[in-house]
């Protein structure tokens, strides 16, 4: 299909859309080497977000929901949605709204299978791991805390 019209890429970006939300960022990374001409590509883009088809808030909380269920932390998160275009004013307002330690005791839980580590050095290796996974020191400590006491 040749991305030389209006028509053509707006049936390509819908195409995008229906399988999942995305960034105006991220759509117009993957079709700028598509398209003939990027002016159009970007007034495509524009226009779609002005009909609120394209919806940064609406994408920021399915990627939130999505990444959270499956361990990341608010650090990592938060980068992920920087790296795909999501301002920090529409991110920040979702991501205070989560007890993001509850999410850290979850992964902590999973990586331990159960058994609390006795030794520091596992500690270490464990606490490393969840601040890779995007939790800040003081979700970390947190979940390290009501762990122990259960």
């Amino acid at each position: 299909m040749d991305l030389d019209n209006s028509k053509a890429i707006r049936i390509k970006v819908m195409d995008f859309l229906a399988r999942r939300e995305h960034t105006g960022k991220e759509i117009f990374s993957k079709l700028k080497n598509r398209v003939e001409s990027v002016e159009l590509l970007k007034a495509e883009i524009d226009k779609l977000e002005e009909e609120g088809l394209i919806d940064n808030k609406r994408f920021a909380e399915q990627y939130i929901y999505s990444r959270s269920l499956r361990g990341y932390g608010p650090l990592r998160i938060e980068q992920e949605l920087k790296q795909r275009g999501v301002n920090e004013n529409i991110s920040q307002p979702l991501m205070n709204d989560i007890d993001w330690t509850s999410f850290a005791i979850k992964v902590l839980e999973k990586k331990t299978a159960g058994i609390f580590p006795d030794e520091t050095k596992q500690i270490l290796k464990i606490k490393k791991f969840l601040n890779y996974r995007g939790f800040d020191f003081n979700h970390i400590e947190q979940a390290f805390s009501s762990y122990k006491k259960t």
